[in-house]
């Protein structure tokens, strides 16, 4: 055979050969518009368990004039949130049952602080936070309100008296500069708490009474220019009215 003849069959071999393989390459589009968790790319929304909710903390722009509440110490500061999504709720360990998880998608938390596990979610920051932990949740983000804001759990809003300066008698009290008032009116009650047996016990305390609570227990929060605590009805000692 020439060799004409053998460089045309090699070269028909070659031809008829099966293609070469090419390494999967990712498309940059899918990365970019995907869902994404610390720079990990997931492949659809991320879906909280349990009590868990995944919060978005609210920016400053978007703060209303309706009223805000303000931190008062850097370790302490309660920070509003949207829910960006929550988890069906905690099963009863007595009974077995779901009790649902008390916000929803598109509520406006007000978180006790930042102790959840922080996020990077689609890239802004993001909290996983216990439902347990929040200590409420505003009609809407139009309504910063005081008759607007409704406590969670069987927390209750009272609104901070100011301490007594001098008695009745005008013989003046010795209080530290720094002294904060640990009573006042209850201007907001949460539904209450579940028992072990599964059933919802209401708060003990109504709007309209005043209440002494723990002086360190809650959190001081201010609101249309009020002081207010909000404390769990386990934290109060007293109540009058």
């Amino acid at each position: 055979m020439s060799s004409a003849a053998i460089l045309s069959l090699v070269s028909l071999a070659y031809q008829l050969g099966p293609p070469a393989t090419r390494p999967h390459v990712r498309s940059a589009s899918c990365s970019m518009d995907g869902y994404r968790l610390n720079n990990y790319i997931l492949p659809g929304p991320m879906k909280p368990l349990g009590n868990q909710v995944l919060v978005k903390p609210r920016k400053l722009e978007d703060k209303t004039d309706g009223g805000l509440f303000v931190p008062t110490a850097e370790a302490e500061k309660p920070k509003e949130a949207f829910v960006i999504a929550a988890g069906p709720g905690e099963v009863n360990a007595e009974t077995g049952e779901l009790i649902g998880c008390p916000v929803k998608e598109g509520d406006l938390v007000l978180l006790n602080d930042f102790t959840g596990e922080k996020v990077d979610y689609n890239g802004e920051k993001h909290v996983f936070v216990d439902a347990n932990s929040l200590l409420g949740t505003f009609m809407s983000k139009d309504d910063m309100t005081i008759t607007g804001f409704k406590p969670l759990g069987d927390r209750v809003m009272v609104a901070v008296a100011e301490a007594a300066k001098e008695t009745t008698t005008g013989i003046a009290l010795a209080l530290d500069d720094d002294e904060d008032s640990n009573q006042g009116e209850v201007v907001a009650v949460g539904p209450g708490k579940y028992t072990a047996k599964g059933a919802l016990q209401p708060v003990g305390v109504a709007t309209g009474e005043c209440v002494m609570f723990n002086k360190y227990a809650g959190s001081l929060t201010k609101l249309e220019g009020k002081t207010f605590k909000i404390v769990q009805e386990t934290e109060c000692i007293a109540k009058w009215g």
